[in-house]
């Protein structure tokens, strides 16, 4: 935690937003969702920062890379910076070994479908960021895009849309 302590009664309220989103007020009803792609619910931006890291983590090892793509994602698909980011970041950490089953139940009900291709972009966005797709990254993102109820159609879409970005990000 942090010494701030304004910093620290922020953590302490995303920790607290976290614990109530994979409790049972989780996959309770709230306010209807923007079809923007843009995520700016709390607990949903946790729910896929939670996502992202398992992504990550899906080779089996974290890169440098990796880590800067995710801030880059926090930025475009969560509108989140610097200290908000690494907050949600720590946050998302203590929780990425619970189980996904709910958290992505939560996901698929309450995103648009705009949203979910955005979530699937950027976690193929994470799985070339190290310049290789491993085949665990690979069947991840399927299996949350499948989970999500996303089609084959958005799966290759999303692959083809992350990949030129990567390609055209000079990496």
């Amino acid at each position: 935690m942090s010494a701030n302590p304004a910093h620290s009664e922020i953590e302490t309220a995303l920790l607290q937003t976290i614990h109530e989103f994979f409790e049972e007020r989780a996959g309770k009803a709230s306010d209807p969702i923007p079809e923007s792609g843009a995520l700016r619910d709390g607990r949903l931006q946790l729910a896929a920062t939670v996502l992202f890291l398992q992504m990550i983590a899906a080779d089996h090892g974290a890169r440098h890379d990796e880590h800067k793509t995710l801030l880059g994602v926090l930025s475009r698909v969560l509108h989140v910076e610097g200290e908000e980011a690494a907050m949600i970041i720590r946050v998302a950490e203590q929780h990425v070994k619970r189980p996904l089953k709910k958290l992505l139940r939560v996901l698929r009900d309450r995103l648009t479908p705009v949203q979910k291709k955005k979530v699937i972009e950027s976690m193929w966005q994470l799985a070339f960021a190290d310049a290789e797709l491993a085949g665990q990254e690979e069947y991840f993102v399927r299996k949350v895009a499948e989970a999500l109820g996303l089609t084959t159609a958005d799966l290759v879409e999303t692959k083809i849309l992350a990949r030129e970005a990567f390609l055209g990000s000079g990496s």
